[in-house]
């Protein structure tokens, strides 16, 4: 999506502690790319995992079981945060905005797989033109009214959260997804970690590396 993405490895099953055994192969420049200037983070203490994801993107439907295991093993030193891709696409910046809003509303936990499952399997949201009102009927599913749903969606806390993803997925230098990017300051994709198997042990090691000093 938007740039050339090799198939998806089969079997993403993850051997524990893959990452260690893996991180003399990894290389700056062909496995991961720093980001320069690195980006500020908003995890706190915390060392921040970031995937750059869309819902109108199969590959990230494809890969969100991965997604899934990988947020549930990161180590306690780490915090996973979801960053939903624009790229100038008014289906994309539908989807993003119904992200932002149903962050707000405290329903992303209980909605994220709900969602990809609705469009990508139960085919009941259209990924190419989808409306904002059936986005907004999705959510409404999890306790919140359409109408409710839509007016949280023009808040200037919302408008915000898109104006900054624009800024801050271009200066991440993303030009696909999934990516997923380390601290603000590492970018990995399936592609460039040899497979999208071994996306949770590289990340694994550039946490390490990041707790080490960097």
């Amino acid at each position: 999506m938007l740039k050339s993405l090799i198939a998806l490895t089969v079997g993403l099953g993850l051997v524990a502690g893959s990452h260690a055994s893996a991180q003399d192969t990894w290389e700056a420049g062909k496995n991961y790319f720093l980001i320069e200037p690195s980006q500020a983070t908003t995890t706190g203490d915390k060392i921040e995992v970031v995937e750059v994801f869309s819902y109108a993107c199969p590959h990230c439907n494809e890969v969100a079981p991965m997604v899934a295991d990988l947020k549930k093993r990161l180590p306690a030193n780490a915090e996973f945060v979801m960053l939903p891709a624009q790229f100038g696409f008014s289906s994309w910046q539908t989807f993003a905005k119904g992200f932002y809003t149903a962050q707000a509303l405290g329903l992303i936990e209980k909605t994220h797989e709900d969602m990809f499952r609705t469009i990508y399997v139960d085919r009941k949201l259209d990924i190419k033109s989808p409306t904002f009102a059936s986005i907004a009927d999705f959510y409404a599913k999890y306790g919140v009214s359409a109408e409710d749903f839509i007016a949280t969606s023009n808040s200037f806390a919302v408008k915000a959260k898109l104006k900054r993803n624009e800024e801050l997925i271009k200066a991440y230098g993303v030009d696909g997804t999934p990516t997923f990017i380390v601290n603000g300051k590492y970018r990995i994709s399936g592609p460039s970690a040899g497979g999208y198997d071994k996306v949770e042990p590289l990340v694994h090691y550039l946490i390490e590396k990041e707790a080490k000093g960097g």
